[in-house]
């Protein structure tokens, strides 16, 4: 940079010089060395930022996911077979508790599930060796001569064919509840429950004289659905009335229609079922009084085909009861819908 000084004099020890300018220099070989050592030090104080970053965050997933390599152990040890474990919970509200517990659910479903089929297994089989084991008898019977006399040998078919029977009505029942929980379609028309009860009652009526059933079906009650399996809902619920309750107990058969649903409750005032028996009425193959539903014929499934149908009909059912007093079970379903079309059989 040039700047002129007009009457400058330098005085040195040699000589006295007259400037008519001063210009000024930089060196910037100093500059290049100053910004080389500064970003020379930026990148050694960043490159060792990034690596004790990465080291922290290489700790912190460490410690974060050993709940998940804890889970994961667990979860192999239930795969190979420990069904009994299930993940640790720490209470901490973390997303890991939650991933846990929502696992241990799953875990908690899939046993029950599975001790369901064995149990439904267990019993599906239980049910079925009472008759065959009553025909083999009868078999051995006649093998060895035991059956020698016309009446002998009536009496005998006469016991196979009832156990036949039972096995046919077992097997029917549990291919209909098959059925219902594959859901596959039923058929779907317009249905009168009034008619529909009081054919059953009549029906009772004449199976089992000794009773007083009352039926209070003023007006008509429309509903969609498929009139058979509707029908077998009433026939189950009224013959469980009668089958559990003494002789001579009467039973009340309602059914009222609503703005949009028809209620059916059918009331003994029997001897009622313990509240503690109350959730498992409609188990598959449970009796509150197994030696009397034998008896009787029954095979433990009513109550669970008549949920099931009513289930498949969009519907609800329940059953409450007063030891001492009685048991009312109501079935409420949907109205009939004249906007919709409905459903043939085959689902189409």
């Amino acid at each position: 940079m040039r700047i002129p000084t007009t009457g400058l004099t330098i005085v040195t020890s040699h000589q006295v010089v007259h400037a008519s300018a001063v210009i000024l220099t930089m060196r910037t070989d100093i500059d290049r060395v100053t910004v080389a050592d500064f970003v020379s030090g930026q990148a050694t104080s960043v490159g060792i930022t990034l690596v004790l970053a990465f080291a922290v965050a290489l700790v912190i997933l460490r410690i974060g996911l050993r709940p998940l390599g804890r889970m994961a152990d667990t979860a192999d040890a239930v795969a190979s077979g420990a069904r009994g474990q299930r993940l640790p919970v720490h209470g901490e509200h973390t997303e890991a508790d939650r991933l846990a517990v929502a696992v241990n659910n799953a875990f908690d479903a899939q046993a029950r599930a599975e001790n369901q089929i064995r149990d439904f297994a267990a019993d599906a089989s239980h049910e079925l060796r009472t008759p065959l084991a009553t025909i083999s008898g009868w078999l051995d019977l006649y093998n060895q001569g035991g059956l020698t006399g016309p009446e002998d040998l009536g009496r005998a078919l006469e016991r196979v064919d009832g156990e036949v029977g039972r096995m046919r009505l077992l097997v029917e029942e549990l291919s209909l509840l098959a059925r219902l929980d594959a859901g596959r379609p039923l058929d779907s028309q317009r249905v009168d429950l009034q008619r529909l009860a009081t054919a059953v009652v009549q029906d009772a009526q004449v199976v089992a004289p000794e009773r007083v059933i009352d039926l209070d079906a003023p007006h008509p009650a429309y509903v969609s659905g498929d009139q058979p399996r509707l029908q077998q809902v009433l026939n189950n619920l009224v013959g469980n009335a009668i089958q559990h309750t003494p002789p001579g107990t009467a039973i009340d058969v309602t059914v009222q229609a609503a703005a949009s649903t028809v209620r059916i409750q059918v009331a003994d005032h029997g001897p009622g079922i313990p509240a503690e028996d109350l959730s498992r009425v409609f188990d598959r193959f449970w009796r509150a009084d197994a030696s009397r539903s034998r008896a009787h014929g029954g095979s433990g499934l009513g109550l669970a085909i008549v949920q099931a149908i009513v289930h498949a009909h969009h519907g609800t059912v329940r059953v409450a009861s007063t030891p001492g007093s009685g048991t009312t079970v109501t079935v409420v379903l949907p109205c009939y819908d004249r906007t919709v079309t409905p459903a043939r059989p085959d689902g189409s």
